[in-house]
């Protein structure tokens, strides 16, 4: 290569220098000769120079491709071919988030049951007055069944406190992992949009708010939510259209709640996921997207394994029920005819607008009843609930989220918090002693009403990075029929929560940090 660059160079010098000869006496002598000989010179170097670097940049390309294919990726039919097709066909994603709140009633940090819950079970996933925590460690994979290929999956993984208290009921602070979403699908060609079928564990179709962290204006979540069942094992089949509708219908184990007081398996991971009875669920779906920005749906439960359930203590004559468990009735021996009769019905109604690009609401509507004939007085609630977020700037954001629920019959199992020390609580807990019929707290009967009221400002500091803060007031109120119309407001507590340390409201106050990848 170097001599035929030389050959053009002497080529290119001829007819450049043979005009400078025949004019040299003219221009006074050989300056323009050298000035060009000089150029000639600079311009073989500079070709020089680019030919070495392309011949290294050409020597790093094969040494690559010869590592490759000791890889075996240059064969198609190799495993790391097929690693490398799921790979790309795979969409990964997941989240990290961590939280600290505060309850200004001060309760014992120290109690297992959870003293920002209160006795109406709320603030499932952030439990505890005064501490940290990690809320929830997510991994998610998913390859979604197109009419390009028809096959797809989810599989979702979380840690922290929401898998405990998904797991097994209970506060552990990131002792258990959990199965969220692990499920197949696949889409039949019957119809232009296709008709697809999933079978296995597969995340909720009611409500506005999710369990993901991500997926909610605010840290906590509502008074509503915990109406709401979470996830189902079953299989479900599903469908949308370029008109905006969709509509789904499927077939479950149960009713898909976190716990079921009262049953043996309730302690066990993965407790609302377990088949206890001859009994099914059956969900169902109806949606309609109007516009870009506004969709509605109705969404129905029908099936067994209420959302609560009756929790007894002692036997025969001796038991004590202490939750009101769907209304059903107790047999003489104190213990509640379930069985296969323990279904309940939920229509649950939500909308989505969005007015502008800094505007995004939703509105939830819930009402939930037992659906069978073993039931003492009208148990049933209703809920609605509404939420906004208004986007200040691109990265900073304020949301407000506003409750009701009416609980009749104290459908949803509402109690007063139990009126212990901690040391005995901690021997109960542990079956070290039985639970003294003079402590065991008031089994309301009675009409109850709850409201909500939570305030969140969230900011991006970076692309990944998301921080909030939040201010939440819970209250409830209890009226006694059975006592004259007196109102009990025995709902949360304050201070230690033994004796008569106990109120209708309390305000929490709370910080969280999420990595998005």
């Amino acid at each position: 290569m170097r001599s035929s660059l030389k050959s053009i160079i002497a080529v290119a010098a001829a007819f450049l220098v043979v005009p400078s000869f025949a004019s040299a006496d003219d221009v006074g002598g050989g300056d323009d000769l050298q000035e060009v000989m000089s150029r000639m010179s600079d311009l073989e170097q500079q070709l020089k120079a680019t030919n070495d670097a392309l011949a290294a940049s050409n020597a790093k390309v094969n040494q690559q491709q010869k590592m490759l294919s000791k890889l075996g990726t240059s064969n198609q039919s190799g495993p790391m071919a097929a690693l490398s097709d799921f790979l790309t066909e795979t969409t990964f994603g997941g989240h990290v988030s961590a939280s600290y709140f505060w309850n200004t009633n001060d309760p014992d940090s120290g109690r297992g049951m959870g003293a920002n819950g209160g006795s109406i079970g709320a603030n499932p996933y952030h439990p505890n007055h005064n501490s940290f925590q990690v809320d929830q460690v997510w991994f998610s994979m998913s390859n979604e069944a197109t009419p390009e290929s028809r096959a797809g999956f989810e599989v979702d993984i979380v840690y922290g406190q929401t898998a405990d208290q998904l797991a097994i009921g209970n506060d552990g602070n990131a002792l258990f992992d959990y199965l969220f979403n692990a499920n197949v699908s696949y889409l039949i060609p019957l119809t232009d949009a296709g008709i697809e079928v999933t079978a296995g564990r597969f995340e909720s179709h009611t409500g506005t708010e999710s369990v993901r962290d991500t997926q909610n204006f605010n840290i906590t979540r509502g008074l509503l939510f915990a109406m709401q069942p979470r996830n189902f094992t079953g299989v479900k089949v599903s469908s949308k259209y370029d008109s905006g509708l969709d509509w789904m219908l499927g077939v479950t184990n149960n009713s898909g709640y976190p716990t079921l007081g009262g049953n043996p398996y309730a302690l066990l991971p993965n407790a609302q996921n377990y088949d206890t009875d001859a009994a099914k669920a059956f969900i169902g779906r109806v949606g309609y997207e109007m516009s870009d920005t506004m969709s509605v749906a109705v969404n129905a439960l029908y099936g067994g394994n209420c959302a609560t359930s009756d929790q007894l203590f002692g036997v025969g004559a001796g038991t004590i029920p202490i939750a009101g468990g769907c209304g059903i009735t107790f047999d003489g021996t104190g213990r509640a005819n379930t069985g296969n009769n323990d279904r309940q019905i939920l229509v649950d109604f939500t909308m989505n607008w969005d007015p502008s690009d800094a505007l995004s609401t939703w509105i939830n509507l819930d009402y939930m009843a037992p659906a069978n004939d073993r039931r003492t007085g009208k148990p049933w609630a209703v809920g609605v609930a509404a939420a906004g977020r208004y986007a200040i700037t691109d990265a900073t954001g304020i949301s407000l989220r506003g409750e009701y629920i009416r609980s009749n019959d104290n459908y949803l199992g509402i109690t007063a918090p139990l009126l212990l020390s901690q040391a005995a609580f901690d021997l109960i807990a542990n079956g070290v002693a039985p639970l003294p019929l003079s402590a065991t707290p008031g089994w309301f009967k009675e009409d109850q009403n709850l409201w909500s009221v939570t305030a969140t400002l969230d900011h991006a500091l970076t692309e990944h990075l998301t921080v909030r803060a939040e201010v939440v007031y819970q209250e409830g109120n209890t009226n006694h029929r059975a006592n004259g119309g007196a109102t009990n407001n025995e709902f949360f507590c304050n201070k230690s929560c033994e004796g008569t340390h106990l109120t209708n409201r309390q305000v929490l106050l709370g910080a969280q940090m999420t990595y998005e990848f």
